[in-house]
């Protein structure tokens, strides 16, 4: 492969760079979430079932037939969650709301590991900022479904889909 372009820059593969950045120690520090809102502005941290040391977003989910309540790690990349009531399914999509006021996530995309998935977004301010919030999958199981920043998940879609 040849290193430089036709007008002489030099060619650096993406992937190359995601490896190198994830190689760096400050990457490997995870993100914990500390303050969560719903898009009216109620507060969905729930300090009464922590996971893992920290205090949890407690979410609403709706699908036909079932409704329930969870509570999700706020850890980067931590997956786990404690379900208060209903019955959460792997592989399906469920419809996520505030626990308090009953109003639904945003959502940023379709996420893409089925065609009705959806990346809902929860921000980390009382007024909804898609450049200050968190995504992830409303599917549950899916491999998307850790916190990501809406500023990297949306240049991750560009790229993927030649925006």
């Amino acid at each position: 492969m040849n290193k430089y372009s036709s007008n002489g820059r030099l060619l650096i593969p993406l992937a190359q760079r995601e490896k190198v950045k994830a190689e760096k120690k400050e990457d490997k520090v995870k993100y914990v979430v500390t303050s969560a809102f719903c898009p009216n502005g109620c507060s969905i941290i729930d300090n009464e079932y922590p996971i893992n040391g920290y205090p949890g977003l407690r979410i609403k989910f709706k699908r036909p037939g079932v409704e329930g309540v969870f509570v999700i790690s706020a850890i980067e990349g931590d997956f786990e969650k404690i379900v208060l009531s209903g019955e959460l399914k792997q592989g399906v999509k469920d419809d996520l709301f505030c626990p308090h006021c009953g109003v639904a996530f945003e959502k940023l995309v379709n996420c893409g590991c089925q065609p009705d998935s959806d990346m809902v977004v929860i921000g980390l301010t009382p007024k909804l900022d898609f450049n200050n919030s968190i995504t992830f999958c409303n599917v549950t199981g899916c491999n998307n479904g850790a916190f990501v920043e809406s500023g990297a998940i949306i240049r991750h879609i560009r790229l993927r889909n030649g925006f």
